[in-house]
């Protein structure tokens, strides 16, 4: 992954995503903490628990207001839905997340936010993305694969079982450290 430093003059970053209630969010940061205290991968803590709905865009202040006006009214036609979780999983040897069982909802949602995303700004192609694979990353970018194994073998086998009901998504904005929630849109 590209590392989010803002250059002068360059458009903020965005990213739109679901975020579970805050119990799961504190269960899922316990889980980052302790990765991190064994074996000293913190990246994944830089962010709340999430799903990723739309991966990382840069836009201007001004298309900001415009994106909010737009999600205020595409989330009027969504209805909430369950998200379970079961389990974690790996991609490659480089990030290690918590499975969400059933990808469905987040597939359709993904299709018709993309849809509505690029009626407002003109993303580029790095940052649209075809594919989603619904998770919540507990390790990533600062991984190392030398690292995978070890952390892999605490976790393949470990149980992990949770599920909320998704009734909004939210706009996050990176302040050049952090990500900070600008607004929640509820369903």
């Amino acid at each position: 992954m590209a590392r989010f430093v803002k250059k002068p003059n360059q458009h903020p970053l965005y990213f739109i995503a679901i975020l579970p209630p805050s119990n799961i969010r504190d269960e899922i940061r316990l889980i980052k903490e302790e990765i991190k205290k064994n074996y000293d991968v913190k990246h994944a803590l830089k962010l709340p628990a999430h799903i990723t709905l739309q991966i990382p865009f840069r836009i201007s202040e001004e298309q900001e207001l415009q994106l909010l006006n737009k999600l205020a009214s595409f989330v009027n036609d969504i209805d909430p839905f369950k998200v379970e979780m079961d389990a974690f999983g790996h991609f490659s040897k480089n990030v290690i997340f918590v499975k969400v069982s059933n990808h469905s909802p987040f597939i359709k949602l993904h299709a018709d936010l993309k849809e509505m995303i690029n009626s407002v700004v003109d993303l580029k192609s790095h940052e649209i993305s075809s594919k989603i694979h619904p998770h919540l990353t507990i390790a990533v970018r600062d991984l190392k694969r030398s690292d995978f194994s070890a952390i892999w073998q605490n976790f393949e086998n470990k149980a992990y079982t949770n599920s909320f009901m998704a009734k909004s998504l939210v706009l996050l904005k990176h302040n050049g450290k952090t990500w900070d929630v600008i607004r929640k849109f509820k369903f």
